[in-house]
């Protein structure tokens, strides 16, 4: 096995909180009527699944920071052009399903957005059809990022099973 360049630790952080409130926002949708009966109602649910994705947002910016500031490690051989590419598009799309799926969630309602109970950001006020419009772009954009998440863990893995290099290690740890 290769030694690869590691990603910071601020960014290894900010991947994996960001991997978490990312599936916790997934299953709080996927098992929304049996989690509201734990979770004090279904209004507990759609806080704490619309908190996290505007935590998802707000995080998503300072990565953004980070990666300007950092760079990011060059883990690809330069003659795998097309690999290259695929891992690129791939992360680049994510990141802006990042910004879609959550601003999207925000302006798909015409309520005030309440996150954690702390802060409330006003609802845009727009015609009926600009919010079913949203909630489609939301709805679509979720299952792409769905997807797009599935082949990054797939790439992930190949790159550790089959090719035998240390691409997944350089998000894990330094060693």
């Amino acid at each position: 096995m290769q030694n690869y360049p590691q990603y910071s630790s601020k960014q290894k952080w900010i991947h994996w909180l960001t991997v978490i409130l990312v599936v916790l926002t997934f299953l709080l949708m996927m098992f929304k009527v049996t989690l509201s009966q734990y979770l004090g109602g279904i209004f507990t649910i759609y806080v704490l699944h619309k908190s996290f994705g505007m935590l998802i947002f707000v995080i998503t910016i300072w990565r953004f920071f980070v990666i300007k500031r950092q760079g990011v490690p060059d883990g690809l051989p330069r003659n795998q052009k097309l690999q290259r590419i695929l891992s690129k598009a791939t992360q680049g799309f994510i990141y802006i399903l990042l910004i879609i799926v959550p601003l999207s969630g925000y302006l798909m309602s015409s309520r005030s957005l309440n996150i954690f109970g702390i802060i409330s950001i006003p609802a845009i006020d727009m015609p009926n059809e600009t919010y079913l419009l949203f909630h489609k772009i939301h709805q679509v954009c979720s299952y792409l990022f769905l997807v797009l998440l599935i082949i990054h863990i797939v790439g992930a893995l190949y790159h550790y099973f089959w090719i035998k290099d240390k691409v997944l290690q350089s998000m894990l740890n330094r060693n």
